[in-house]
């Protein structure tokens, strides 16, 4: 049971990553855990060990349905204990504990509906999967049944509620650089990994010019847009291939 002071359920302290779990098998997890380690740099916590986190992982694994073929696997990490207010224990303690669920892979393309909530491009946490997600939450809940387009302060593009974004214009791949907000996404790696992409600052004019759009993570791997605000989107070649060179690990 959470302790009722833990610093993640009271101000949001923490770190989480969501991992896609394929026949028992943890896709990427030492990517995971490599970018859960670099959060914990960024909000000054110790970092988990790798092998601790594996035994974790395995742990939980080990009292699932072995039925389900695709599970998300959550880990999330607290600040741990600290008295009322703001400040940390002078030496922390976090909290790591996982769980898991079913993970079905979603039916068909997305549709995006371009929120009026923003990203805030200015704070370091909007690269980092902390647990203070409200303003994602709630993009997505005002988007549905739709997926929710976020752009920052500028009036960027940087990504959706829960996926980052790529588009192809005249036969090129783009996305949202990190300075804009974006989350540096695991599946967003293994995407430019395999086909080099321009990162750059690009406004939401700029997607009703392209030849097509997808959104990327780790559970739901390359999943293309169909519309954007209602205007329907184009399909392009690399999306297949795209998606069939990710298929070991999406």
């Amino acid at each position: 049971m959470m302790p009722l002071d833990d610093r993640g359920l009271l101000l949001g302290d923490g770190l989480f990553e969501t991992l896609l779990v394929k026949k028992g098998e943890i896709i990427l997890l030492e990517a995971h855990v490599a970018r859960l380690q670099s959060g914990c740099m960024a909000l000054g916590l110790p970092a988990p060990d790798l092998e601790d986190v594996r035994q974790l992982c395995s742990s939980i694994l080990s009292d699932a349905d072995r039925t389900i073929d695709r599970l998300a696997l959550r880990l999330t990490l607290t600040a741990g204990s600290g008295g009322r207010g703001l400040d940390r224990p002078a030496d922390p303690e976090p909290h790591i504990f996982a769980s898991v669920a079913p993970a079905p892979r979603p039916e068909g393309p997305a549709d995006l509906s371009t929120s009026d909530i923003r990203r805030n491009e200015g704070t370091p946490t909007s690269r980092l999967k902390t647990l203070s997600y409200i303003d994602n939450v709630l993009a997505r809940q005002r988007a549905a049944p739709a997926e929710a387009l976020m752009l920052n302060n500028a009036g960027e593009i940087v990504c959706a509620a829960a996926a980052n974004i790529f588009w192809v214009q005249d036969g090129r791949l783009f996305t949202p650089e990190l300075g804009c907000g974006a989350l540096d996404g695991v599946m967003r790696r293994q995407v430019m990994a395999i086909e080099p992409a321009d990162e750059v600052r690009a406004p939401r004019a700029m997607l009703e010019r392209v030849q097509a759009i997808f959104l990327t993570n780790s559970l739901i791997g390359v999943r293309r847009v169909a519309s954007l605000d209602g205007a329907p989107m184009g399909d392009h070649r690399l999306l297949a291939r795209l998606t069939e060179r990710l298929a070991a690990v999406s």
